[in-house]
């Protein structure tokens, strides 16, 4: 047996723990080494010191400091978790944001290119019906003349509308006749 193999089985040798072969190996290279017989024995020394020790009595709160420890040490690791995942989101929706910021600033700038490009210009004062989302109002001339009237000043007019609700009743499918609802 070679040096570097007898060493690793010292433990096992000191506590009776080894197979017979290896015991019987471990003995006869013991008396063969002087260098590894010397550590085997500063090794059963150490054995014998820390025996004389004798046990120590814990604490009385030792489990109760245990448990804390690792309370604290549970919660440190849920708390880095937790940071971890908001740092992984934070990095995730930053990745997304700049991207989709700039895309949306491209999307607007084109549309409104696009706009200016494609939909005619309007013509002014045509007679057609107004196709665009705001038409300025405007005051049409009466069809009769009336000297006596003074159109110089401002007009106040005052319409009044009453809507009617209409419902179909109950008649054929071809019927057309259709009654006000009753309020």
């Amino acid at each position: 047996m070679k040096c570097q193999d007898a060493r690793p089985l010292f433990s096992l040798y000191l506590d009776g723990a080894a197979t017979g072969s290896e015991m019987h190996e471990l003995s006869a290279h013991l008396l063969r080494c002087t260098e590894c017989e010397s550590q085997y024995h500063m090794l059963e020394k150490t054995r014998s010191v820390v025996s004389s020790l004798g046990r120590v009595q814990p604490p009385a709160d030792l489990a109760l400091k245990i448990g804390i420890a690792i309370s604290r040490e549970r919660s440190r690791s849920l708390n880095s978790l937790f940071q971890a995942y908001g740092v992984r989101f934070q990095n995730a929706f930053n990745a997304f944001m700049i991207p989709a910021t700039a895309g949306l600033v491209a999307a607007v700038v084109l549309f409104g290119v696009l706009m200016g490009v494609f939909v005619p210009a309007q013509a002014q004062g045509s007679d057609d019906v107004p196709t665009s989302f705001y038409t300025p109002p405007r005051l049409d001339p009466a069809t009769y003349a009336n000297a006596m009237l003074n159109l110089d000043s401002a007009i106040v007019i005052e319409t009044w509308m009453q809507m009617a609700r209409y419902r179909t009743t109950a008649c054929s499918p071809d019927a057309t006749t259709k009654r006000p609802a009753s309020s």
